[in-house]
């Protein structure tokens, strides 16, 4: 045998290694009860540490759960917006010396008045600041605003994606399992939540008005260190920064990977004045995330009722490359309580909290007057990281400055005992074709097709592998993926085998009619998989929800059938020709 066999066999035996290592925490997963599947520290105590901590998840349609279809009232949105906007211009009006104007938002309509002595001078302001605003209608001392059609489109998609992150956090919190939460149409969102019986308490959570807050992060506090027996699963950290005086400030804090373990351990464990919220620690992409807890002064605060914009913007000064950072605009209340919060804790780190989620906690540099702050972010990460969390924190900004009310438009549960039902049944299904297909190789081909039948079980098993490592989500449509893969596999070593058959045909000795079969073969099976992967793709790129499941499993299944069937069945092969058993390894 040549050196490059052994780095085949050796690389085939490295796959088939780290694919079952890849399992083994699913297996796990499947043999819990099915009431504590969905239990993240169930499941952390359970699964081998050696092991991944990723695991394959079923779907609604496997393990039931909560299907709901949520409209968003977008139109109110935007009469809101108009309201908020009249505060705004009248403001800025009394700023210009414009006296006596008299600005009204009516919730109704959404048409902002302005009744004013000099209507061609407050005209000339309105069109110059306020640009996606168009002016409706003049009268007499008074003229009518109106939302240009962009501006209000752009407000309606504001809208949904801010409902859209408020329900995601909220359901972080309850750990359910590969929850869906996505856009769905102009104003629709779409909610699926495996595992989760209380369709009530989910709608009344989800539906909930998102609250803002600042509030004033106490990091001199060390009550902390006091705490004995920390959890299994708890740590204490401590975080470095330059505060006043450009004095070194150490504060100490607990994480975990557990949200509800640590949760747990902290209640009423908070000093006098002062209450516990938790933040999540940034992580490099695909690693479970990890939860922190922050020491917050329940004295000073402000809520977000006041902020009346929260957009990305773009920082010029030389030097700065650009770089995006949040501005938040407050009304004429909030300007004045904002600048008195941050005038009183100067290079102390303001706590932006959303349902109890800290997102952001940046250090208060100087005091902020005039109700417009700016808000960098990122340190020395990318520009289009920062720019991603950049726009992540304008939305959760926004959320609490201009909810949207939802409404249920379409609710479904799935029964727990369908399921298990769907699970046994396709499973079987699945059991009884795989045996099927393995019997009819190896005696229609002989050791050929048990050669087939090896690369076909090795198939599946990374298959599988992959999607557990990926944390997917196995649904009906995912099963029916994985099926045709596997049914592709076959096809392809077929393939392979009739080609062989023919070159023995023609009178080639054994060796010779393999090398060729596979040579010749290679191309008429890569055209066909390219071509399945291409639809794929789009499948995937332009489906949603269970679609984009059977898109995923049928792209990670033809990548592995192109592995099993060309690298893994010649390697076998080739050991059987270099050891003189050529008999056996073209047997048909």
């Amino acid at each position: 045998m040549d050196r490059a066999w052994y780095w085949k066999a050796g690389f085939i035996a490295a796959v088939t290694v780290l694919a079952v290592w890849a399992l083994v925490p699913s297996v796990t997963y499947f043999r819990m009860p099915p009431s504590e599947r969905n239990e993240a520290s169930a499941f952390e105590k359970a699964r081998p540490k050696w092991g991944p901590s990723k695991h394959l998840n079923l779907g609604l349609d496997l393990q039931g759960g909560i299907y709901l279809l949520m409209g968003v009232e977008v139109d109110k949105a935007v009469r809101e917006k108009a309201v908020r906007r009249a505060e705004e211009i009248s403001a800025e009006l009394e700023r210009k010396e414009i006296k006596g104007a008299e600005v009204r938002g009516d919730p109704d309509t959404g048409i902002v008045t302005v009744t004013v002595a000099d209507v061609g001078k407050a005209k000339d302001l309105v069109a110059e600041e306020y640009t996606d605003m168009f002016i409706r209608k003049v009268n007499a001392g008074s003229f009518d605003l109106g939302m240009k059609d962009d501006a209000v489109k752009q407000l309606k998609d504001s809208a949904v994606d801010q409902a859209v992150k408020a329900i995601r956090n909220r359901v972080d919190k309850w750990g359910v399992s590969e929850p869906t939460i996505a856009k769905r149409g102009d104003s629709s969102i779409l909610v699926q939540l495996p595992g989760y019986s209380n369709p009530e308490k989910a709608k009344e959570l989800i539906g909930k008005t998102a609250q803002l807050e600042f509030k004033i992060a106490d990091d001199s506090d060390t009550s902390l260190t006091q705490l004995k027996d920390l959890p299994a699963g708890v740590t204490l950290d401590w975080d470095r920064f330059t505060g006043a005086g450009d004095a070194t400030v150490q504060s100490p804090y607990l994480t975990s990977k557990d949200r509800a373990l640590l949760e747990s351990y902290l209640k009423d464990k908070a000093p006098k004045d002062h209450s516990f919220a938790i933040g999540k620690i940034d992580v490099r992409p695909g690693q479970p995330a990890t939860y922190r807890s922050w020491m917050l002064d329940k004295k000073a605060g402000l809520t977000g009722e006041y902020i009346t914009d929260a957009r990305v913007a773009f920082d010029q000064a030389p030097g700065e490359g650009n770089r995006p950072y949040v501005q938040l605009t407050f009304n004429k209340t909030g300007a004045d309580l904002f600048g008195a919060l941050t005038k009183n804790n100067v290079k102390k780190r303001m706590a932006i909290v959303l349902d109890d989620t800290v997102d952001s906690a940046p250090i208060i540099q100087t005091e902020i007057p005039g109700g417009i702050c700016s808000i960098h972010l990122g340190g020395l990460k990318p520009v289009n990281e920062i720019l991603d969390e950049a726009k992540d924190l304008a939305l959760v900004l926004k959320s609490g400055a201009l909810p949207a009310p939802v409404r249920i438009l379409e609710e479904r549960s799935v029964g727990a005992s369908l399921g298990p039902e769907l699970i046994r049944r396709g499973s079987m299904a699945a059991l009884v074709g795989l045996l099927a297909v393995l019997i009819f190789m190896a005696f229609y081909y002989r050791f050929s097709g048990v050669v087939a039948d090896v690369a076909l079980v090795l198939n599946g098993l990374v298959v599988l592998a992959i999607m557990a490592l990926l944390n997917s989500t196995l649904t009906l449509p995912g099963i029916a993926g994985f099926v045709l893969t596997l049914g592709m596999a076959v096809d392809a070593n077929v393939l392979i085998n009739e080609r062989i058959r023919e070159e023995l045909k023609t009178g080639k000795q054994a060796a010779a009619a393999n090398r060729t079969g596979y040579d010749k073969v290679f191309w008429t099976i890569f055209d066909g998989h390219v071509t399945a992967l291409v639809a794929g793709f789009v499948i995937r790129a332009y489906g949603s929800g269970p679609v984009r499941g059977f898109a995923t499993t049928l792209i990670i299944g033809l990548l592995a059938s192109m592995f099993t069937s060309i690298v893994v069945t010649r390697a076998i092969v080739e050991w059987f020709v270099g050891h003189g058993r050529l008999h056996k390894a073209v047997s048909f």
